[in-house]
């Protein structure tokens, strides 16, 4: 199987040890880009191959290098042999059953890890999306989940064809939803079993079976990537992010975010960037220029990983440096509810009611949007965008029933699926419909733009303006409140106490339900509907709320 060093090997100059072993011949050209999982002090990393595999011990001490090094020298030779296998007796397919195991047992072993701290639910709420936009293509799965399938195929000992692994991640994505659904529920203080987990069958052990936790790589492997600049790697990633024709907006901010880090390492070299390097950066925009944990790990973090991670996906380079770095946010005290309180709820509501004329020099589309989007974000829990978007043309009628149809065509839609939602009574008494008809074969509250993005861009600037009248008109100044997210929250809230199940609930907010089965049992028009008017009218003028 190859030349392989007996015992560790020390670095002459750092003194830490080494494992270091060349690729068996025979399957060179078979090991070429796979990743292994090789247990290293106590945590599975994943190694990139390259005709050498050189990985870090993690230790200076000999006696704690040579027990590690027994450990990844052991799970590196089982990596040999499955390739080895692979080639010889060809690869496995994988049945339907034993890809919902596998699916079920990530489901487990993410909510064994993350349930009893699940954070922030608006956190959450937002990373669904993103979570929806990866799922959607190879590469966003391979990104995703591609470690942890390798890790659990490794552990049973298992080398699967390509059609295997592509619906292996699919299976493992749908899992990932209902885990990240879980835990925004979990951050609201609902910690009941989710019955969906229950559907997933038991993978059965086979004997001598051993066990490895979660992969993570972060060990630079040696590669041919010298002059790699950072500049070629944003415009590689640049290139594929506007394939999937990702907003502008994102490539300008991007920008900024790797021009931080290069003025911060001084050089262009993308080879010659290193894990430390990534954690020092990170430390210096918190330390240094005073940005905030969250923006750093959310905004600038995310920026960089995005890049190099293509730079790796496109073979310009084979190791991410940003693999592993976690910038720690302190934790979010939570003082009050989410959503409006039946006072906050009411005062806003009453305040779009009142004479457009005590809104001073604002445009007419404006005043529109302050008039309508709070009440129908009260009665449906959309997003505030969604609503600012909407058409003439996206009021229509299903089976008999008014509805808003909220579609990516009108400008964005965050899961990037249309939906239909049925009108509330009290809003089609209200005269919406009448409203809409009065108005011109375009947009309601905003002036179409050129492209989508610049239409986006457009209906983000009344939503800044819906925000700030909610503050300032309306008296809504609690900052722990988001000015028009709170309806989200209200409606889940409203939804839970007048008996509409969560999936229909989730069906009108526009909530993925992280299952395969929820795409043929999409609720008609009139089921939506007699689930919505189970939320009472609302009534200004009691002092009960609903």
């Amino acid at each position: 199987m190859g030349l392989r060093m007996a015992s560790p090997w020390k670095h002459p100059e750092s003194g830490f040890f080494y494992l270091r072993e060349r690729v068996p011949v025979a399957i060179a050209e078979q090991a070429k880009g796979r990743r292994v999982v090789v247990p290293v002090d106590g945590q599975p990393i994943a190694v990139a191959v390259n005709g050498l595999v050189k990985l870090s011990l993690r230790t200076k001490d000999v006696t704690t290098a040579k027990e590690r090094y027994r450990e990844a020298a052991a799970a590196l030779q089982e990596h040999w042999r499955l390739i080895k296998q692979e080639t010889t007796t060809g690869p496995v397919q994988l049945t339907q059953r034993q890809t919902e195991a596998f699916a079920g047992e990530y489901l487990r072993d993410q909510t064994r890890q993350h349930q009893d701290d699940p954070g922030d639910p608006d956190e959450w709420d937002a990373g669904l999306s993103a979570l929806e936009d990866m799922g959607q293509t190879g590469e966003g799965l391979e990104r995703l989940h591609g470690e942890d399938a390798d890790r659990m195929l490794q552990r049973r000992g298992l080398a699967v064809d390509a059609p295997s692994r592509k619906r292996l991640l699919e299976a493992m994505h749908r899992a990932y939803v209902i885990f990240a659904e879980g835990q925004e529920r979990r951050g609201l203080g609902d910690f009941r079993p989710d019955p969906r987990a229950e559907r997933f069958p038991e993978f059965p052990s086979a004997p001598g079976e051993k066990g490895s936790r979660r992969s993570e790589l972060t060990e630079k492997m040696s590669a041919d990537s010298a002059g790699v600049t950072l500049s070629d790697l944003f415009d590689l990633w640049a290139k594929e992010h506007q394939k999937g024709e990702g907003p502008d907006k994102t490539v300008r901010d991007f920008r900024q975010k790797v021009d931080s880090l290069r003025a911060y390492l001084g050089h262009e070299n993308a080879a010659q960037v290193f894990q430390r390097q990534i954690i020092d950066w990170c430390d210096h925009l918190q330390d240094e220029e005073k940005l905030a944990a969250k923006t750093v790990g959310d905004k600038y973090l995310t920026a960089v990983r995005a890049m190099f991670r293509v730079g790796v996906e496109k073979a310009r380079l084979t190791f991410d440096p940003t693999t592993g770095v976690k910038v720690r946010k302190p934790k979010r005290v939570k003082e009050r509810r989410s959503g409006f309180t039946d006072d906050e709820a009411k005062a806003i509501l009453k305040a779009a009611l009142r004479d457009p004329s005590t809104l001073g020099g604002m445009s007419e589309r404006n005043k529109l949007a302050i008039r309508w989007t709070p009440w129908i974000g009260a009665y449906t829990g959309a997003r505030i965008t969604e609503l600012t978007q909407l058409r003439k043309v996206d009021f229509v009628t299903k089976d008999g029933v008014a509805c808003i149809r909220i579609t990516p065509e009108a400008g964005r839609v965050k899961t990037g699926q249309y939906r239909e939602v049925p009108l509330h009574p009290h809003l089609v008494e209200m005269g919406i419909l009448e409203f809409v008809a009065g108005r011109p074969e375009e947009h309601l509250f905003v002036s179409a733009g050129e492209t989508l993005e610049e239409t986006h861009r457009r209906c983000q600037s009344v939503s800044g303006k819906v925000s700030e009248w909610v503050r300032k008109v309306a008296g809504v100044t609690d900052e722990r409140v988001q000015p028009t997210h709170g309806w989200r929250h209200r409606f889940k809230a409203l939804a839970a106490k007048h008996d509409i199940p969560p999936e229909y609930a989730d069906q009108i907010q526009g909530h993925s339900r992280g299952d395969a089965a929820a795409a043929y049992r999409e609720p008609d028009a009139p089921t939506l509907f007699r689930e919505i008017e189970k939320l009472p009218k609302i009534d200004l003028a009691s002092d009960s709320g609903d």
